[in-house]
């Protein structure tokens, strides 16, 4: 996972305070651990991206993600677009 690029990216966006984007990038690197695979290689193919997602919500409440948040966040930093939501993605 590129941290430094990922924490730029979210301080751009101005909406962050730094707390937050600090609990982001360490939610991203806590995905990566319960992944067993870099972000990268996550966010560089959909259909791997759902599947992630799908294990994420093992690992989380259910009304509160913020591991799958930040990987989403990671996903728009990577592709420049949002991932859609779990129920609208079509494999």
């Amino acid at each position: 996972m590129l941290d430094n690029q990922f924490r730029e990216f979210l301080e751009q966006a101005g909406k962050f305070t730094q707390n937050a984007i600090n609990s982001r990038v360490a939610k991203a690197n806590a995905a990566e651990r319960i992944l067993g695979c870099n972000l990268d290689s996550v966010v560089a193919d959909d259909d791997k991206m759902y599947d992630s997602l799908v294990e994420l919500q093992k690992h989380e409440n259910p009304k509160h993600n913020p591991i799958q948040n930040a990987v989403r966040k990671y996903y728009i930093f990577k592709n420049r677009k949002e991932f859609p939501q779990l129920r609208y993605y079509k494999r």
